[in-house]
């Protein structure tokens, strides 16, 4: 079933957390000068419009975007410095996806593979290469129309000698707890040592916990970080975001604290008191 458009999403408290996350991941796997190879496994369109019908519908940017630009003042991370000097470059009133946010980052030497099976989603994306010559976006890569979960497994071991993995998919199905997990199997057995991001909603059902448990049987290390940024609600909903690392840099666990931590402050302090940052090691 492909109805799932991001746009009705674009800059949500969800999308904050797994851009930082991908920011500072990136960043650190920058410094050594070997090649990497990026794969976006649920690529999106690539740019949102927020002034467009779809994120005004429900406005889910005045939770996450919105809030980290009232209090831009205390998020000062390389990362989070990053990031607003990307959305100060952007058209006006947009928000990047994840491959526009990796494209502002990586080097000539890497590579760069973004799927998207949404067909209007995908048309958007490819259209998106245009972008290259506006700083800080750099060649986007090979948009490849398909299942970025089965696409990814076919295109291992890639041919440079790191990889680097989003995978982020809508989980409007149930199943796709499992394809995940499958995925992430058959990829480290191919390349063990691969850095993955993986995306998951916190919701009051908790279908994410096989996902976890399945994670947690893994040889590699994986950290888990969760965002909460409302109160649990008592009937259904979305209420959270989680990303899994595997393999993360070793730096990461601390970074990640130094990002969030002020924030979470900042908006118990304005908002709500449930809101926060938890990490830990599966």
């Amino acid at each position: 079933m492909l109805s799932y458009q991001h746009g009705y999403h674009a800059g949500n408290a969800a999308d904050i957390h797994k851009h930082i996350t991908l920011i500072l991941t990136t960043q650190y796997m920058l410094k050594k000068p070997a090649p990497i190879h990026f794969f976006d496994t649920h690529a999106g369109k690539g740019l949102y419009d927020l002034s467009h019908e779809q994120a005004l519908k429900k406005q889910e940017f005045k939770e996450g975007l919105a809030r980290a630009l009232a209090h831009r003042a205390c998020l000062t991370s390389d990362a989070w410095q990053h990031f607003f000097h990307v959305l100060e470059v952007c058209p006006p009133n947009h928000y990047p996806g994840s491959p526009l946010w990796v494209s502002s980052l990586k080097r000539k030497t890497d590579r760069h593979t973004v799927f998207e099976l949404h067909p209007g989603e995908h048309s958007v994306l490819a259209s998106q290469g245009g972008l290259e010559a506006q700083q800080p976006f750099a060649d986007l890569g090979r948009v490849v129309y398909g299942d970025g979960l089965a696409g990814l497994v076919r295109a291992l071991p890639p041919k440079t000698p790191r990889l680097f993995v989003l995978i982020d998919p809508a989980y409007e199905r149930l199943e796709e707890y499992d394809d995940v997990a499958d995925t992430v199997v058959a990829a480290l057995a191919k390349c063990r040592h691969a850095v993955i991001l993986i995306w998951y909603p916190l919701l009051t059902a908790a279908k994410h916990t096989e996902l976890l448990k399945r994670m947690a049987l893994l040889e590699q290390p994986v950290l888990q970080s969760e965002w909460q940024y409302k109160e649990k609600p008592e009937g259904w909903g979305m209420y959270g975001s989680g990303m899994l690392i595997i393999n993360p840099p070793w730096v990461l666990e601390e970074q990640l604290q130094e990002s969030f931590a002020p924030f979470a402050e900042q908006l118990r302090n304005v908002d709500n008191a449930a809101i926060g940052h938890t990490l830990k090691r599966l």
